[in-house]
């Protein structure tokens, strides 16, 4: 029997599935985390800006995952599906923020989880005109 077959299944979801799984799980853990400060740089609303670079990170992760998925045909399902799990996402987190004591949730840090989120996809569209197919390193 052979196992290539199961080992690039398994290489092809370390490459591609795995950061973004790891990712989001660092981004609820840092999320539940119910006294943290912020830092004292008082510039352009630095926790904007962190959450912005945030879900743009998150963005490439989660389209890199997405568009490998065997029933994304074309870089259109990959760009939506991906900005329909960044939204939700990026909602469901705010709303657990909300629910930790000590923390606060603000429609501002949505929307620069989501500005973020965009640039980077509506820069992944324009660039890749269809899915990576995936290759993964040996």
């Amino acid at each position: 029997m052979d196992s290539a077959p199961k080992t690039d299944k398994v290489k092809k979801f370390i490459w591609y599935h795995l950061p973004v799984i790891l990712y989001a799980g660092v981004v609820i853990t840092v999320s539940s985390i119910s006294n943290l400060s912020k830092p004292e740089i008082r510039f352009l609303a630095f926790d904007k800006i962190a959450h912005f670079f945030e879900y743009a990170i998150f963005a490439v992760l989660a389209y890199r995952s997405i568009s490998t998925l065997p029933f994304i045909r074309n870089a259109d399902r990959a760009f939506y599906i991906t900005t329909l799990f960044l939204i939700l996402f990026a909602t469901f987190d705010e709303y657990f923020v909300q629910s930790l004591s000590r923390r606060t949730s603000s429609i501002y840090d949505l929307a620069a989880d989501l500005v973020g989120a965009m640039l980077v996809l509506i820069l992944l569209r324009i660039f890749h005109k269809n899915p990576p197919k995936p290759d993964i390193p040996e």
